[in-house]
């Protein structure tokens, strides 16, 4: 990329400078990530994105340190609830780093953790059955305090079978991981 692609990318002409127009198009992509639920493939073309700018920025003499690295917490537990727990505390804690600093590099860390974390989430959904799901669309997600009421009610109650929300989330969740292995 030359340093003319690099100010019709960044968008230069409509900002006080390079930077403010670097950042203010990756406060718009992380506030996109806070926003709406994974969704690799959405989420890899802002990663894309994200480094289009990086090195767009490069040719203004810009360059960002390395984040400080951030490791996903094991999903564990004896039941899901305290499995889809450990990976709520997973996306609050990159969510949190993301909000730390305004950083072309952590943005993409933390894509790459939140995907990952997904991924690992639905490993733990494998042995479900969804065939009986309702379909949801993909960028539907349950909403955390009604997912984390059901599957308190599951365990305390000790129900056989998930509520229909649960099982749609759960179908929702396989379906994503699947295709990033497509």
């Amino acid at each position: 990329m030359d340093k003319k692609t690099a100010e019709i990318l960044l968008n230069v002409n409509h900002y006080d400078s390079p930077i403010d127009a670097y950042e203010d198009q990756l406060f718009k992509i992380r506030n996109y990530i806070f926003m709406h639920p994974v969704i690799p493939i959405v989420y890899k073309s802002k990663q894309k994105k994200i480094y289009q700018l990086e090195e767009a920025i490069s040719h203004f003499g810009i360059a960002e340190k390395e984040p400080h690295k951030l490791e996903l917490l094991p999903i564990t537990g004896q039941h899901l609830l305290e499995k889809f727990v450990c990976y709520e505390t997973n996306r609050s804690r990159i969510k949190t780093s993301l909000s730390q600093t305004l950083n072309a590099k952590n943005i993409a860390m933390g894509i790459d953790l939140l995907i990952d974390n997904l991924l690992k989430w639905s490993e733990e959904l494998i042995h479900i059955d969804t065939s009986v799901a309702k379909q949801v669309p993909l960028s539907k997600e349950l909403d955390v305090l009604t997912a984390h009421q059901l599957f308190k009610k599951h365990k305390t109650e000790m129900l056989d079978d998930y509520d229909d929300q649960l099982i749609s989330e759960f179908k929702r969740i396989q379906t994503l991981a699947s295709s990033m292995k497509n």
